[in-house]
């Protein structure tokens, strides 16, 4: 489980590399793709965060009401991880260069350990 959430934490390489080539731009962007840009570099940041709190599961299961139990939280933490890797991956579109690049392969891991934080917990 360790090496997995440490997998989950790779995708903040690959945004301080898109944040340290965006700082170096030359011409840089336009205020509004910069402002675009630095937004899909925070929600990265958030998604991974929440797929790393996929991976762990912290929250515990509650009765459903029919006898049963139900992961609802957990699948709302996957639900928020997910959108925010999609999110990062829209916002990326307005850098350029290795930063882009950087951003879109960071959102598409995080919603490919997203995906596989559900298959492990079954979400």
């Amino acid at each position: 489980m360790p090496l997995v959430v440490l997998l989950s934490l790779a995708p903040i390489g690959l945004t301080y590399a898109a944040w340290r080539f965006h700082t170096k731009l030359d011409p840089p962007l336009s205020k509004a793709r910069r402002l675009l840009f630095r937004s899909g570099l925070l929600w990265c940041i958030l998604s991974s965060l929440t797929v790393v709190g996929s991976w762990l599961d912290p929250f515990r299961l509650l009765p459903d009401g029919q006898g049963g139990y139900s992961d609802i939280r957990n699948t709302m933490l996957f639900d928020a991880g997910l959108a925010t890797a999609l999110l990062t991956i829209g916002l990326a579109v307005f850098g350029r260069g290795p930063a882009r690049l950087f951003l879109l392969g960071s959102g598409f891991l995080l919603a490919v350990l997203a995906f596989g934080a559900a298959l492990q917990n079954g979400v």
